[in-house]
């Protein structure tokens, strides 16, 4: 039976290297990739398709693959158990609320902290990504989305299935309960720390890192806490609800708000 095939523990170097291989592949995407792609005149839309898109795929197929190579069945409910899928309990949903708004009363608290390291400096990003993440935030894709329900949807779902899914099926699906086996009841912090060094191609300097430790640490506490990856998916979709929401205003052809 599924239930009965024991956990493999992840260790310090069995973390580092679940965290860094992503990572690595995400900054060669992003920092170097969509540099190239940016000077040779690639449409932003296909850019962000390939350089964001395509890595956050592959983590959701890494995470299918890791469930299936440790010998479990290609069915629902013991997918829906080993990844921590079940129906959340107004307990788990209580917790993903208190996460919600802890988040971003957290963010603020830290804000000046976060302020007054930002100095310390790690790397330059290129002027390509500077401009492009520019772009980005202003939802522009180099044509015109007005009524171009077609691409709102893609960004919906395809934030929703490959940047969440992705990221939370992997991250606290796969490997938090394994990283539980050896780290006990901190496997959190490391959980969450490790996620937040895998954004090192948005940490130009220690504020960056710093400002995303309210987002990546109460995430992966609730998700050891409640043992469920529910609460996780949830907040990340909020988190990452702006670029839908500003796509949605080009598309009912609105002006952005404060644009």
């Amino acid at each position: 039976m599924s239930d009965q095939i024991p956990l493999k523990p992840i260790g310090p170097l069995g973390s580092l290297l679940y965290f860094g291989i992503p990572a690595a592949i995400f900054a060669t995407a992003i920092l170097g990739l969509l540099p190239a792609m940016v000077r040779n005149g690639s449409p932003p839309f296909l850019v962000f398709v390939v350089t964001f898109v395509g890595p956050l795929v592959l983590m959701l197929v890494a995470a299918v693959a890791a469930y299936r190579l440790e010998g479990r069945p290609w069915s629902w409910a013991p997918f829906r158990d080993r990844l921590r899928l079940r129906s959340m309990t107004k307990t788990d949903w209580a917790w993903t609320l208190g996460l919600v708004l802890g988040t971003y009363a957290l963010q603020f608290a830290i804000g000046p902290i976060a302020g007054w390291v930002e100095g310390v400096r790690f790397y330059d990003a290129s002027k390509e990504f500077g401009d492009f993440m520019g772009g980005m935030r202003q939802a522009d894709f180099g044509f015109d989305l007005k009524g171009r329900w077609d691409v709102w949807l893609f960004f919906v779902f395809g934030s929703l299935l490959f940047n969440i899914g992705g990221e939370e099926l992997w991250w606290r699906g796969i490997i938090l309960p394994r990283q539980e086996l050896v780290f006990g009841r901190w496997a959190w912090l490391v959980n969450g720390l490790l996620w937040n060094l895998f954004h090192f191609f948005y940490h130009t300097n220690l504020g960056s890192v710093v400002a995303y430790l309210p987002m990546t640490l109460p995430l992966a506490y609730v998700a050891q806490r409640t043992r469920s990856t529910w609460p996780g998916i949830i907040a990340h979709f909020i988190g990452n609800i702006g670029l839908p929401i500003g796509i949605l205003y080009r598309v009912l052809g609105l002006p952005l708000p404060g644009g």
